[in-house]
């Protein structure tokens, strides 16, 4: 059983990584119970009986991030489905989606701001959103990914193919 609490920062690049994200910022508080409830799941978290090396931690106050170190144990199905259990649990408990994967969060002045992704082409046209507009990848799968490609612009994402 792991006996200190993990955070990203000590997680090895390799580590796997699910990310969720909210349609606003989330308050300190919230952003105090996930992570509190994110270390307590994360300390019982564990695949055919193995402890998994993991955290649950919030970022730009948007994006809810669990990460797991597979070399330790590999995060079975099984396993997978109780973290998604943690997570729409948050869902309800914070009367937000997590889970909606056509919401596009992006930077604009020094913000976060959020779109639904078949508002893209008309926020381009508009010029609200350019293809130089930083846009966060939450389709990247390692804690590696995460740090080195998670802020892109949008013309080198997943999502650039929305702009037209």
């Amino acid at each position: 059983m792991i006996t200190t609490i993990r955070t990203l920062s000590t997680m090895p690049a390799h580590a796997r990584v699910w990310i969720y994200k909210a349609p606003r910022d989330l308050g300190q508080a919230e952003q105090k119970l996930i992570r509190e409830r994110g270390n307590d799941f994360t300390s019982q978290w564990a695949a055919h009986g193995a402890s998994l090396d993991a955290c649950i931690d919030v970022l730009h106050d948007r994006f809810i991030v669990v990460a797991v170190d597979e070399e330790q144990a590999l995060a079975s199905g099984c396993s997978i489905d109780r973290s998604l259990g943690f997570i729409k649990q948050l869902e309800m408990d914070l009367n937000l989606t997590l889970t909606d994967r056509m919401v596009l969060v992006y930077e604009q002045d020094g913000r976060t701001a959020s779109c639904r992704l078949q508002e893209l082409p008309d926020m381009v046209r508009e010029g609200v959103i350019s293809p130089g507009t930083l846009v966060f990848d939450d389709l990247v799968g390692s804690v590696g990914e995460l740090r080195d490609r998670f802020r892109v612009p949008l013309r080198a994402s997943w999502m650039a193919r929305f702009m037209e």
